[in-house]
């Protein structure tokens, strides 16, 4: 499998991860909790904080 691939195969998951988050939000308490997706470790920790 190339990278070209996995690249697309990831892509994939991660637009599957934000359908997934978007009912999750939808169905359960989104003042309270958001459910979503970073790109980076850098990136949940400034949310985190």
């Amino acid at each position: 499998m190339s990278s070209m691939e996995l690249r697309k195969i990831e892509e994939t998951k991660i637009a599957c991860a934000r359908k997934f988050f978007d009912q999750l939000n939808l169905k359960h308490a989104p003042e309270n909790v958001k459910y979503d997706v970073v790109n980076s470790f850098d990136k949940l920790m400034e949310l985190v904080k």
